[in-house]
């Protein structure tokens, strides 16, 4: 597992696979959420959807990645 000391979760990660396993229901108050955030995003001149990379913390190369983030003034 990769040190995350210091990091700041400011992201929510869902899996696509998790969220298709859901009740009907359930993923349709996920998706009423979205679309509210989308909205309130747009409001504010921001990109409804961006687009993310994601690594799981326990990926052998996961210390290379937050090494290269602290570099570049993007972690914590």
């Amino acid at each position: 597992m990769a040190d995350i000391t210091g990091m700041d979760h400011k992201f929510t990660v869902i899996k696509n696979e998790d969220i298709a396993r859901l009740a009907p229901g359930y993923a349709d108050l996920l998706n009423l959420i979205l679309s509210q955030i989308a909205l309130d995003r747009m409001a504010r001149g921001k990109d409804t959807a961006p687009i993310h990379l994601v690594i799981n913390e326990d990926e052998f190369y996961a210390g290379e990645v937050i090494e290269i983030l602290k570099r570049n003034g993007h972690w914590g």
